[in-house]
């Protein structure tokens, strides 16, 4: 009995670092084939494959650097509370959908996420102006060179610059949905509402 406890304990520990891990390996994926694809894409003509991995390689090396830097900073968020970082995760995870979590040990930690996010938000929306005509003008241009390279028959290219355009386009529109998501989650929390 006890022999199959510790196995199951086992096997739960090692699903939970695979289920921390698993985002880093996403993130270090996507990284290098996005290093590979724009880096092989990048020389006029042909594809070349020995600038794909070098960029393929920078791009993990970055990505590796970024996520310790993350990971590093909710360990020491979550120290900060007692508790562990895929928990802090989870509580941050419940804020941003709009929900309060149940256990009032985790209520604290909520509240900290909720107004460092709508501090965050805040400082978005004094700068929104020009940050949204800055952001147009930039996906215009990405979209408008994209077209130029549709037409030239650079299609590798072209679709590179319209990722772009588009990515640049992502963030203004769902502005409004985690605003009013973050408002559903300090109703939740009891935090008044902002002047």
């Amino acid at each position: 009995m006890t022999g199959s406890a510790g196995a199951a304990g086992g096997a739960r520990g090692g699903a939970r670092r695979w289920g921390a891990a698993g985002p880093v390996l996403a993130v270090l994926l996507a990284a290098a084939v996005g290093g590979f694809l724009a880096g092989s894409v990048l020389g006029e003509g042909e594809v070349d494959v020995r600038q794909g991995l070098f960029l393929a390689a920078a791009f993990v090396l970055l990505g590796a650097g970024a996520s310790a830097g993350v990971w590093w900073w909710n360990r020491r968020r979550a120290a900060k509370f007692g508790m562990s970082v895929g928990r802090y995760l989870r509580v941050g995870s419940q804020v941003r959908r709009g929900e309060a979590p149940d256990d009032p040990a985790e209520r604290p930690a909520a509240v900290d996420i909720a107004v460092r996010m709508r501090r965050a938000l805040g400082s978005s929306s004094r700068r929104r102006v020009w940050w949204l005509w800055l952001v147009g003008a930039g996906a215009l241009l990405w979209f408008v060179s994209g077209v130029f390279l549709v037409v030239d028959g650079r299609y590798g290219r072209a679709s590179y610059n319209l990722v772009l355009a588009g990515l640049l386009l992502v963030n203004p529109l769902t502005m409004r949905r985690r605003r009013r998501r973050l408002e559903a989650a300090e109703r939740a929390l009891g935090i008044p509402a902002p002047a």
